[in-house]
């Protein structure tokens, strides 16, 4: 290898490092900011926050804000995001279980709990938001609309293997995951002291109700 090539590959490493900080500093104080909004939302309303407070309570000053949202709208579809992955890891446990369908049910109702708690006042805030900023609520929904498609199919592949007789999976799908979203909605983000057993006993219990009642297994 020449000297010129030599002189180019730590150069070219020193670049990548260098993007790979910034990459990893942006995560952090996005990270940062999107937790100083849940935090603040546990005493107060969406429509009640403001940059200055946000970024008070942050301890960064308020011009790092608009480096990484154009304005605090902008944080909940970020929060929209995060949600629906970590939603997405949790009925995963259901949608690729194994064996008994039913029994796989109490695992991902927990995980679905579990987020739901974490972030119930973020997802509340979902629906403050809602009139002043529609693509939030519009995020929300084709977020709720992908575990409505993916229940569609776990659904239909349980019809296959004899282990549920529903009668339209996609409708069934619909209102099962609406039903779950509006109870873990209205039982976490408005801070309730529901019980994690009794949350997913009483999931559980309606989806298990719905898919397996009647079915020949």
């Amino acid at each position: 290898m020449t000297s010129a090539a030599c002189t180019v590959v730590p150069v070219r490493a020193a670049s990548t490092r260098r993007r790979s900080a910034t990459r990893e500093r942006r995560a952090d104080r996005q990270t940062l900011i999107l937790r100083t909004v849940e935090s603040l939302l546990a005493d107060r309303s969406f429509r009640d926050l403001t940059v200055e407070d946000v970024m008070r309570q942050a301890e960064l000053p308020r011009t790092t804000f608009y480096r990484y949202f154009p304005d605090l709208e902008s944080i909940l579809l970020h929060g929209v995001a995060e949600i629906a992955d970590e939603l997405d890891e949790a009925s995963t446990v259901w949608y690729d279980a194994v064996g008994d369908p039913a029994a796989a049910l109490e695992p991902a109702a927990t995980g679905l709990v579990e987020v739901y708690q974490r972030h119930g006042r973020l997802l509340l805030a979902f629906s403050d938001a809602a009139a002043i900023a529609p693509e939030v609520e519009q995020a929300w929904r084709a977020a709720i609309d992908g575990f409505v498609e993916q229940t569609t199919d776990r659904i239909r592949r349980l019809q296959q293997s004899g282990d549920t007789e529903v009668p339209d999976p996609r409708e069934i799908a619909r209102a099962l995951v609406w039903m779950t979203e509006r109870y873990l909605h209205e039982t976490y983000g408005r801070g309730s002291d529901v019980p994690t057993a009794t949350a997913v006993e009483t999931i559980v219990t309606i989806w298990r109700r719905a898919l397996f009642d009647g079915a020949t297994r």
